[in-house]
């Protein structure tokens, strides 16, 4: 293994310059003991991006690049185990044996197979009017308080899929550890919490998008749980801002907006496997002024939109069915189930739209409103859950007895 040696010419809180030959974009390389990614390339100089802590880096440190570098452990020997973003473990275990690339690319659209498989959460909002396909990009957008994560705890817990990658980026560091404690078989937990560096919360991110590709390229059906998409722009905004580059809309750099469509491009399904992609937006997807739900919303196939008056009521998960949408659903589900989630949807609607006259006790002779009316309790109670997983039969049994009635 050739090793190339550098030096470091100056050192910034988020950024590292160093003069070192033959490095490419992307490599990974080691300043002394802080391990980092080679992000630009100017002549003999290049910038790095450090994934730990910069205080001890001077001018004059030694910069090591490797042959294979920008590669660790990834697939099948990850599973049941929990990593940082240089691939390093955080459950106490010894490294597993292998490496693999860690760099991920998005299919080629020749390779990308049709989203028309339904992928079941045992949770009924979503099963029933919200279906999840594989290969799908999903955005949970909320406000804080609205049950992101008591959501997100559920599906990671009960999706039918075969492998499930949760990727914690700029996560509370208690939030973490229970994830990291819960972590079974079929899981990786990839985990920069909030007190890592900006560049220790982007390599997470896009180190458990590789990792899914990997276990995809293996025939697995892998779910994707990233909490959260926000936090991610958040972090490639200080690297760009920290780079020089110049603000834009809502103080995000525009190179922000590839950064974020390239991670979820690498979601969908092929002809060996498939990874659906399940990301938390902290912010209201209805608010046309923010540009990051905008932007997200864009990349997407679908989103589910948690609402605060329903949290407010202690109605869990506070899904807002009708401001949610499953584009690929449509494809995926059989007729009846496609027709009675329409039905529903439209009642749900009605109720939401007449809300505020019926509080007023304004009467409506409406015979569609007066059947949603009457069955807005049961309505309430299948939109309601518990921690319990529902199987997806019982699911559509109910789902078809409530659109009879509506």
């Amino acid at each position: 293994m050739i090793a190339l040696h550098g030096r470091v010419v100056a050192s910034r809180r988020q950024c590292v310059v160093a003069r070192l030959r033959g490095a490419r974009i992307g490599d990974r390389v080691a300043i002394g003991a802080v391990p980092a990614t080679v992000v630009a390339v100017g002549g003999e100089r290049v910038d790095l991006l450090p994934h730990g802590d910069t205080d001890c880096v001077a001018r004059g440190d030694d910069v090591v690049l490797e042959d294979g570098g920008g590669r660790c452990i990834l697939g099948i020997p990850l599973l049941g185990r929990a990593i940082d973003g240089a691939g390093l473990p955080l459950d106490g275990l010894p490294p597993p044996q292998g490496r693999r690339s860690a760099r991920g690319r998005a299919p080629l659209p020749s390779e990308r197979a049709p989203l028309r498989a339904p992928l079941w959460t045992g949770v009924r909002a979503i099963d029933g009017l919200l279906t999840l396909v594989r290969g799908m990009r999903l955005g949970i957008f909320g406000p804080p308080g609205t049950g992101k994560s008591r959501l997100l705890e559920s599906i990671a817990r009960d999706i039918d899929a075969d492998a499930v990658v949760i990727a914690l980026v700029g996560e509370r560091g208690s939030e973490a550890q229970a994830r990291i404690a819960a972590c079974d078989g079929r899981t990786t937990v990839i985990c920069s919490p909030s007190d890592r560096s900006a560049g220790e919360r982007l390599a997470a991110g896009e180190l458990a998008l590789a990792h899914a590709s990997v276990l995809r390229s293996s025939g697995l059906d892998v779910a994707v749980v990233f909490d959260s998409l926000a936090r991610y722009a958040e972090a490639a905004r200080e690297l760009a801002l920290a780079g020089g580059e110049m603000p834009g809309r809502g103080g995000y750099p525009p190179g922000v907006w590839p950064q974020l469509a390239a991670l979820c491009e690498q979601a969908g399904a092929t002809a060996n496997g498939s990874i659906t992609l399940i990301a938390t937006v902290l912010s209201d997807a209805a608010d046309a002024a923010d540009p990051l739900a905008e932007a997200a919303r864009s990349y997407l196939d679908g989103h589910i939109v948690l609402a605060r008056r329903r949290a407010e009521r202690g109605a869990f998960p506070a899904i807002d069915v009708p401001a949610s949408l499953s584009r690929p659903m449509a494809a995926a589900v059989e007729a009846p189930h496609r027709a009675a989630a329409a039905r529903v949807r439209a009642a749900l609607a009605r109720l939401e739209d007449s809300r505020e006259a019926r509080e007023l006790g304004l009467p409506s002779g409406e015979p569609q409103l007066a059947r949603a009316v009457a069955a807005e309790s049961d309505l309430e109670a299948f939109l309601r859950q518990g921690p319990q997983s529902v199987p997806a039969c019982e699911t559509l049994d109910a789902l078809a007895r409530i659109a009879d009635t509506v």
